[in-house]
């Protein structure tokens, strides 16, 4: 019986020695130490920087990269948690969308900005209006390439809250919108 467990170990070892060996000298008894690409091949340059990762994690790095790749006409500043000339909730906004990807055809929504979800790439925002008596809510992807723009009509005032839910419940505390979308076509056409 210990004869037997030593020769199966015995086997096993020179097994293991022989195969590594043989599978470490393959590349360089095949030729295969060096690769020179041929010239007719396209090599693509890169089109990122590598990420430097000093204390940071990947997806963080690659979520960073993402929004400053989106972030054309610098949205991302009018959207931040704290700044001077940040959007805060209660502002009018009018938004402008494209309804297909040829671009011809633009939609806009004007409506009191109730909530800012900031995820990153895939932040977005809630606008509300009340059209024909009822209350329309649309949420709309910040970074989306189907958004034309953005505009403030009106700043936010006098609201404490972040998401702004209630006014829901409470349409008389929301802006009158009816005339702030003529008065702002004529003060950006003067």
């Amino acid at each position: 019986m210990f004869l037997a467990s030593s020769l199966g170990n015995s086997l096993r070892k020179s097994f293991q020695t022989v195969a590594t060996r043989s599978f470490s000298n393959t590349r360089s008894a095949f030729g295969l130490a060096k690769y020179e690409v041929p010239e007719h091949v396209i090599v693509p340059e890169r089109q990122f920087q590598a990420p430097s990762l000093k204390g940071n994690n990947i997806m963080e790095v690659i979520k960073r990269e993402g929004v400053e790749r989106a972030d054309i006409d610098k949205r991302s500043r009018m959207f931040r948690a704290n700044g001077k000339d940040r959007v805060r909730p209660g502002s009018v906004l009018l938004v402008e969308t494209y309804n297909a990807k040829s671009k011809d055809a633009v939609s806009s929504f004007m409506g009191v900005l109730i909530a800012i979800r900031r995820k990153g790439i895939d932040s977005s925002i809630t606008l509300r209006n009340i059209i024909l008596k009822v209350g329309v809510e649309q949420r709309f992807s910040i970074y989306s390439p189907l958004v034309k723009s953005i505009q403030v009509l009106k700043e936010g005032e006098g609201f404490r809250r972040a998401k702004l839910y209630y006014l829901r419940n409470q349409p008389g505390k929301a802006f009158k919108l009816k005339g702030l979308r003529r008065r702002s076509t004529e003060r950006l056409g003067n």
